[in-house]
């Protein structure tokens, strides 16, 4: 995998799902991707491209892929609001805040659903 190639099949899959969402590399990400909601962004940590395997990478992309798609379907400010809620649900549950948050389980889920077509589609040749 090449940045170029990231970049460009990120962008594709966020197309296919209906997205506008802007793709681009950060260096000083702590996280493999996020999703900026108030940006429409998906940056990726630049030490992916070394460090996961090609299916890891669509598994990343999709999982802020369905972020943007909430986004979209809510709106920006009710999406941020019900995830910051979602996460105190969790802390007064004592549950973890990420891990056991619902927007972070539907991304996994998503990821999971469809990583092996776009393995089959956009796969690195």
């Amino acid at each position: 995998m090449n940045e170029d190639w990231c970049i460009k099949t990120a962008t594709s899959i966020a197309e296919s799902f209906d997205l506008t969402t802007e793709v681009k590399f950060k260096h000083d990400l702590i996280d493999q991707g996020i999703y900026s909601v108030d940006e429409n962004t998906i940056y990726l940590n630049d030490n992916i491209i070394n460090t996961v395997s090609e299916i890891e990478f669509f598994k990343i992309v999709l999982h802020e892929i369905n972020h943007a798609m909430y986004c979209r379907d809510m709106g920006a400010d009710a999406f941020k609001n019900d995830y910051e809620l979602e996460m105190e649900r969790c802390i007064i549950a004592d549950l973890e805040p990420y891990f056991d948050n619902y927007y972070e389980r539907k991304a996994e889920e998503f990821a999971e659903e469809h990583y092996e077509n776009c393995h089959n589609v956009w796969s690195y040749k």
